[in-house]
């Protein structure tokens, strides 16, 4: 059997691996007190080592969506064995909405700041470590944070983008 379309074909595979394979993403690390390891398909969130039990519900429905997207990229394998490819983006929708959080966690960290007046030094941190220092009723404390991106999420980008410009030029 001639496949019509092996680019096409590879990278929905490319795209079907990356959404099932069981790994986070991300990991946001608070000091160790808050640590939240996520991926559009798991979620886990540990406060002073112990796993919070919203994460095995929320885990639970993002299990739901893997499900859904393995069936949807089955489908587009299907049809392009075909000869009528098809190939989505929510893999790259997924992975660009990930770049958002850190924009996100600050914006949170600033309003608690200033809602509880607290005198802080926040440096940002989008990819890496950085450090919150506060000052509260004559106590302070220095906190690092580790905002970091695994591997598979720089693949799962690549893999999404590779499925975006597919769609311009079926191969």
């Amino acid at each position: 059997m001639r496949v019509r379309y092996p680019i096409t074909l590879t990278v929905i595979a490319l795209n079907l691996a990356v959404v099932a394979l069981p790994l986070y993403w991300w990991v946001y690390d608070f000091g160790g007190l808050l640590i939240i390891e996520t991926s559009p398909f798991q979620f886990t969130a540990s406060l002073l080592g112990t796993t919070l039990r919203i994460s095995y519900l929320i885990s639970a429905v993002l299990e739901a969506y893997r499900v859904y997207l393995i069936i949807t990229m089955a489908q587009s394998v299907y049809l392009t064995l075909r000869g009528t490819p098809r190939v989505g983006h929510a893999l790259l929708t997924a992975s660009l909405t990930y770049l958002a959080y850190p924009l996100i966690i600050y914006g949170v960290i600033d309003y608690v700041i200033r809602a509880y007046h607290l005198v802080a030094n926040y440096e940002p941190v989008f990819i890496g470590v950085g450090s919150l220092s506060l000052s509260y009723d004559g106590a302070s404390i220095t906190m690092p944070i580790t905002i970091a991106p695994h591997p598979i999420y720089w693949a799962a980008l690549t893999a999404g983008f590779l499925a975006i410009l597919l769609r311009k030029h079926p191969r």
